[in-house]
């Protein structure tokens, strides 16, 4: 199972990095990185298969295919930051790393105005129509 390969990776790197800190500290957070990398294109196949199954959960749902998108998105932007903050994190930089995370939340609400938008036309088409 691909699991237990990424949690090898994850414990081995995990492991040299403790070791390396001690010996070469400027090398441990290149471990880190190395192996945040290579988790990372481990779970990549598996990102594919998810969306293929959104899209063929919205085409069956009849949801219009650029929701669908804009759903994958934000996902893929809170994943990606989340995952960047971590490593910033782990690097000692809390500083850099709340300023990714507050990049993507205004990125994540960029991308949603269309919706937020068509959503109060609706709401304001009821408050009318009542």
């Amino acid at each position: 199972m691909e699991i237990f390969k990424i949690a090898g990776i994850g414990i081995a790197a995990a492991a040299l990095a403790v070791f390396i800190k001690n010996q070469k500290p400027e090398f441990a957070i290149q471990v880190s990185l190395l192996a945040a990398m290579m988790i990372f294109a481990a779970v990549l196949p598996y990102l594919s298969a998810i969306i293929k199954m959104f899209e063929s959960l919205s085409d069956a749902a009849g949801i219009e295919a650029a929701y669908i998108a804009l759903i994958l998105k934000v996902i893929g932007i809170a994943y990606v930051a989340q995952f960047a903050s971590e490593l910033c994190h782990d690097a000692g930089e809390s500083a850099i790393a709340s300023k990714i995370e507050l990049a993507a939340k205004v990125v994540i609400m960029t991308l949603s105005m269309p919706v937020i938008s068509s959503l109060l036309q609706v709401v304001n088409e009821i408050i009318k129509f009542e």
